[in-house]
């Protein structure tokens, strides 16, 4: 098997240019359908891709499904369903390109694909828990502050409580995004990276006063007493520096640097709650509380300003992906059914059944 095939290589270059530059999709995008299509060439030994043909296709969805990852485990279905996707997409592209006109079979494409019952195995997901305001509100007043770093952990944990921001968007924000006389940060797709580069304007939840104090502390502290500016950090990393006497790095306090990813949020977010006896919540399950609490205490019109709030254009985008009642609550919400009607109550449940039917039926 050679390295690499010219050709292919060509080809490869060409179709991340028309997804960047074409597609306007963002670099790791690019980066996944590049990973898909090697696949697909280690699969064929590095054939042209314009033999691409149906008994291809077949064969090496055959070929995905016995693979197996790091961990020595077959690939998961939702794994192979992206990795024929990204493939299927660079085909369809192909077969419209001049090199691959009357060469490429464009029906073999929709080979591509797992059975329709595969794929929906494969987007399936288990409840995600969520976190409830008491369990935050523990979480916070356990959290130590008496360190820069400390002060900051703790604002940090309060600040997506009330805002439920994403946590690529929490480590992007500065100074000047947040205005604490209106209660609000405006996430500037310009510089904060909101998904799809929405800009969004996100006013402070009314849960808890102590959570707004805490961030208006921890926003008073780095202007006042550190000094921060409009363009530095609102939750920046801390600085590292080496220490000769022990061989070792040790903490400077804060830096005027942002995180380059979100992974340290969350592992702050473990060890809070982990030292507060509370189950470990993701920073992004703090957005589906929000929505839960939102749909048992507000009204449509109070839970549509909420879905903005959070950046969603449709309210049904919400409901859709952060409305799903946990199970629990689904039991508890059906037990309850009719104890507000009083034509309902002491209803036996066969008359009840009855009722359902002969009405269904009119």
């Amino acid at each position: 098997m050679s390295e690499f095939n010219p050709a292919n290589e060509r080809l490869k270059k060409e179709y991340e240019d028309a997804l960047l530059h074409g597609a306007h999709k963002e670099q790791r995008t690019a980066d996944a359908a590049w990973k898909a299509i090697n696949l697909f060439e280690d699969f064929t030994g590095k054939k042209d891709f314009t033999t691409f043909n149906t008994g291809q296709a077949k064969d090496f969805k055959r070929w995905l499904m016995k693979r197996k990852n790091e961990k020595d485990e077959p690939l998961s279905l939702s794994t192979v369903s992206h990795v024929l996707s990204n493939v299927r997409e660079f085909f369809k592209w192909l077969a419209v390109h001049p090199k691959g006109i009357r060469k490429v079979d464009g029906q073999a494409v929709a080979y591509l694909r797992l059975s329709n019952n595969d794929e929906r195995a494969g987007r399936a997901t288990r409840e995600q828990p969520v976190p409830t305001i008491e369990e935050v509100r523990q979480t916070l007043h356990t959290m130590p502050h008496k360190t820069d770093i400390e002060k900051r952990n703790r604002a940090l944990m309060a600040f997506v409580a009330l805002t439920g921001v994403r946590d690529a968007a929490l480590v992007s924000l500065k100074m000047k995004d947040i205005d604490l006389q209106k209660r609000e940060i405006w996430q500037d797709p310009r510089h904060v990276k909101t998904k799809n580069r929405k800009g969004i304007t996100t006013v402070f939840m009314p849960f808890d006063p102590l959570w707004e104090e805490i961030v208006t502390d921890w926003v008073n502290f780095t202007r006042g007493t550190l000094g921060f500016k409009d363009d530095d950090p609102l939750f920046p990393k801390e600085l590292v520096i080496p220490d000769p006497e022990k061989m070792k790095f040790t903490s400077a306090g804060l830096s005027r640097e942002h995180w380059n990813n979100a992974n340290q949020v969350r592992g702050i977010f473990k060890d809070a709650f982990t030292k507060a006896g509370v189950p470990y919540y993701r920073p992004h399950a703090f957005r589906k509380m929000l929505v839960i609490w939102a749909m048992e205490h507000c009204s449509q019109y109070e839970v549509k300003a909420i879905s903005q709030n959070i950046g969603h254009e449709h309210a049904m985008t919400t409901y859709n992906a952060y409305g799903p009642i946990m199970m629990h609550d689904q039991r508890k919400a059906i037990a309850n059914i009719g104890k507000g009607n009083p034509n309902l109550q002491n209803v036996p449940m066969d008359e009840l059944l009855k009722e359902v039917s002969r009405r269904a039926g009119k």
